[in-house]
């Protein structure tokens, strides 16, 4: 019986500690209470790209440019972003830069592109070298985006 009672007595005692519900104060002179919360806010970053998944992207011969639709980059709180390029290129072709609007993203981890708006969009375009324009055939290249707390 005496077992009974001691479990009883930590699972009324765990339970008060943990849950949340009523207090009854009483009040004499005046009487105090508190109590401290904890709360998250965890970073998210939203990535919406409108392009077709299925068209090859035409290269401008006069500025080497193919723009690929739009892209909008949005967080709760500012961010800093970079790239990276994931794939073999065809020989002698670069990758200049990335732009989203009139922003140019950084390529360096060391110098990443500050977003303290919270929000970057615009047209998507790559710009490469001239070297591109001696690619006899079609390519692909993927883009490694690594985002970073401002």
């Amino acid at each position: 019986m005496r077992r009974i009672f001691v479990v009883s007595l930590m699972v009324l005692l765990t339970g008060l500690m943990l849950a949340a519900g009523s207090v009854t104060l009483q009040l004499n002179q005046s009487t105090a209470w508190s109590q401290t919360l904890t709360f998250s806010v965890r970073q998210w970053i939203r990535v919406t790209w409108d392009y077709d998944e299925n068209q090859t992207f035409a290269v401008d011969d006069t500025n080497y440019t193919a723009t690929v639709g739009n892209i909008e980059f949005k967080s709760n709180k500012q961010f800093k972003v970079y790239y990276g390029v994931g794939s073999t290129l065809p020989t002698g072709v670069q990758v200049v830069s990335l732009k989203v609007g009139s922003t140019t993203l950084s390529n360096s981890s060391a110098s990443p592109t500050q977003v303290s708006t919270k929000i970057l969009s615009g047209a998507f375009a790559v710009v490469f070298n001239p070297e591109v324009l001696n690619v006899g055939n079609d390519f692909q290249v993927k883009f490694d985006f690594t985002f970073l707390p401002f």
